[in-house]
Formats: C-alpha cells, sequence, structure tokens
C-alpha cells in the first residue's frame, strides 16, 4: 500500500477539523446539564456530544479523503496499515461534569505509529499539531522548534478505567520517590498538551487506547520528548510514556522494568 503523503495541506486539515470539531462540543458543553449521560462500562461514560462531534469529523475527513479508512472511540472500526484515528470528545467525564480540561484529538497512524496530530482544547485556547516530517510542533499554527522546560518537578500521570490499581500505585510511588510530583487531569490530551507545552516534565498511562494518546504521542515527539508507546501482549491496549529531559535516566528505567 503507497503511504500517504504528510504534507502541510494534510495539517492544516486536521487542525481545522480539530477545530470545527470543538466548536460543535463546545455548543453542548454550554448547555451540559441538559445532557443525558449514558455508561459504556464503570466509571467510562458517553453522551450525545460525543457520538455527534465524532459523526460530523468522519463526514469530514470522507468528504476530503473518501478513500481514508477512520477509527473513533464512539463508532470504532478496524486497523488497517493506515488510517484516522479520532477522539471526538478526550476528557467526557470532566466534560460531564462542567470541568472545562477536554478536548479534540484528531490523529493519522500509518503501520500502526501515529504520524500526524491535531488536538484542540477550546477552553484554554490551545490548537497544537504536528507530523514526523517536520522538525518542531505548531502551538496556534506557530511553529515551535524547542519547547520550555518546566522550573516545577511534576508527572501527569492518566486515568484510564482499565488500569489495573495496585499497577496505577506503582507507577505513581517510583515517580513521587523520585521527587516528582504527580497531577491527574482525566484527560489524555491535557496530559499530553501540557507535556508538549512545558508545563510539565511529562505524562504517563497504561492500559490506554490508540484514539486516546495517538495526536499527543505525535506532539510530544515532535516537540523534543522522549515519547513511546508500547502495545500490551494482545495488542488492545497501550501504553504511553512521556518524559522530558529533566526525567532521570534511573526514573525512566524502572518504570520500564516495573
Amino acid at each position: 500500500m503507497i503511504k500517504n503523503t504528510l504534507n502541510e495541506t494534510r495539517q492544516h486539515f486536521a487542525e481545522d477539523l480539530a477545530i470545527d470539531a470543538a466548536k460543535l462540543a463546545m455548543k453542548y458543553f454550554e448547555d451540559v446539564d441538559s445532557l443525558k449521560i449514558e455508561s459504556k462500562n464503570p466509571l467510562d461514560f458517553v453522551s450525545i456530544a460525543d457520538r455527534n462531534v465524532e459523526k460530523m469529523i468522519r463526514e469530514r475527513i470522507l468528504a476530503k479523503f473518501p478513500n481514508d479508512n477512520i477509527i473513533g472511540e464512539e463508532g470504532g472500526g478496524n486497523e488497517s496499515p493506515a488510517y484516522w484515528c479520532v477522539d471526538p470528545i478526550d476528557g467526557t467525564s470532566n466534560f460531564l461534569s462542567g470541568i472545562p480540561l477536554w478536548g479534540v484529538s484528531i490523529a493519522y497512524v500509518e503501520d500502526g505509529e501515529p504520524v500526524l496530530g491535531a488536538i484542540c482544547i477550546p477552553q484554554q485556547d490551545i490548537l497544537l499539531s504536528a507530523r514526523t516530517n517536520e522538525n518542531g510542533f505548531r502551538h496556534n499554527r506557530q511553529l515551535i522548534i524547542k519547547r520550555k522546560s518546566c522550573p516545577i518537578p511534576t508527572m501527569v500521570m492518566g486515568q484510564s478505567t482499565y488500569w489495573d490499581t495496585k499497577k496505577f500505585r506503582e507507577a505513581e510511588d517510583i515517580f513521587k520517590h523520585s521527587g516528582l510530583e504527580c497531577l491527574n487531569y482525566r484527560c489524555s490530551v491535557i496530559g499530553t498538551a501540557f507535556a508538549a507545552l512545558g508545563l510539565t516534565q511529562g505524562y504517563y498511562e497504561e492500559s490506554s487506547n490508540m484514539w486516546d494518546v495517538a495526536a499527543g504521542y505525535v506532539i510530544t515527539q515532535q516537540a523534543g520528548l522522549k515519547s513511546h508507546i508500547k502495545h500490551d501482549k494482545n495488542g488492545e491496549k497501550l501504553t504511553i510514556s512521556v518524559f522530558s529531559d529533566q526525567i532521570s535516566n534511573e526514573v525512566i528505567q524502572k518504570i520500564a522494568n516495573k
């Protein structure tokens, strides 16, 4: 299969789509108390906002790239050598609680590796994007070659509902014992975006899904962080680790070997 060329036009498309999807999500967020909350699994919620935002994203992608495959958190899909990977509202629990820490994540994956991503966090006025064949990442469409360093030793940890509590505590203990303050925003998009912007020193989450972290992975990688995705033995869930140079190799090794 011939890979899609990752050019500036495709990146701009992903940015524009993330912005428009966030605008649609904001309409629901402004009247969030009227939304009916449904549960997919314990502590894993969804509403008509998630479904309709993803529907719009899918329609726009297929209108522009009719032969492209799409996998989304709500609409599902089957993996292929190349596909779009979509989380219409990452941080749904925050969204439905009226907490402004959520965002739209749109990525493109080739051979199992995210190669392009765009994130829009409307309540923070943040648009981030990156592609693997361009040095640096874009913040509100401006190219950033070098992220700033975070002066406070902070590590953000994800909160996947599938992440075993004991294993979560093991990872948290490693970070805390190394002198890192552990934060949790209940949103992968926020966690990876803040790391890329230099507001924290990294992000770590186990038992996650590709649509949660694909865009954030590309952006943090292009921002110069040590970003890795590792699939579990079944290939169903994954671990994302994002570390700045401020995190010691000893800590990184402990997390990798735990």
